[in-house]
């Protein structure tokens, strides 16, 4: 299926975000965040180039954007917070009317997982968010805000080495509901030729829970 997709620099906080857009029938929006740019983590990343192109594909407006200090976005790093005020304005860019976004649905990958779980209180319109190996034990202190009353979706595998099974699976315990859980065995933190299985999931669990 051909997608209508467009370059655009999105206003942040602390300068032009680079972003890529697919623009979508549909009033749910997919953001789909990277993971930590400190260790290379782009929105190049195949796991965000995957599922930023099959969500785009099932017809959702769909957005992959780089943080801060990353490719073509300005600005340094924030160290989280910073972060979190660049998705913060990613958000309002989607719910301006432009595109008829009504709702959003947050992914978040490693750190993106972190970022875009803390996030997703922020705004009624979002109706909640994929964790994909959030980095429980690494990047501890955005937990709280991911503690929300929202449908939301953890994924990792079993040779995560950023966080053991039973940090991950602690940490879950403590979530509220509504939420999911997959644990994929033989997968470390990279997920490298497990992408399409990966993005299946989430596909499915979201028409499951967003009819």
């Amino acid at each position: 299926m051909k997608t209508d997709e467009v370059k655009i620099q999105i206003k942040g906080p602390e300068g032009k975000l680079e972003t890529q857009l697919i623009k979508g029938h549909l009033d749910v929006g997919i953001i789909v965040c990277h993971p930590h740019p400190q260790y290379g983590g782009t929105m190049a990343f195949p796991v965000i180039r995957m599922l930023y192109k099959a969500f785009g594909n099932l017809g959702h407006p769909s957005i992959r954007f780089n943080f801060r200090g990353v490719g073509n976005s300005e600005g340094i790093s924030g160290n989280g917070e910073g972060e979190r005020e660049d998705l913060i304005s990613v958000c309002k860019f989607l719910l301006n009317g432009e595109f008829g976004i009504r709702r959003i649905l947050i992914i978040g990958y490693s750190f993106g997982a972190t970022i875009g779980a803390s996030v997703s209180g922020e705004f009624d319109e979002i109706i909640g968010y994929v964790a994909i190996s959030y980095p429980f034990s690494f990047i501890p202190q955005f937990i709280s805000h991911a503690q929300i009353k929202k449908p939301k979706f953890f994924i990792i595998g079993d040779r995560d080495d950023f966080t053991t099974l039973d940090v991950f699976q602690k940490e879950y315990k403590q979530m509220p509901e509504p939420k999911d859980i997959k644990i994929f065995p033989g997968v470390d933190h990279f997920w490298s030729g497990s992408e399409n299985i990966l993005t299946e999931t989430i596909i499915d669990w979201f028409k499951h829970n967003f009819k």
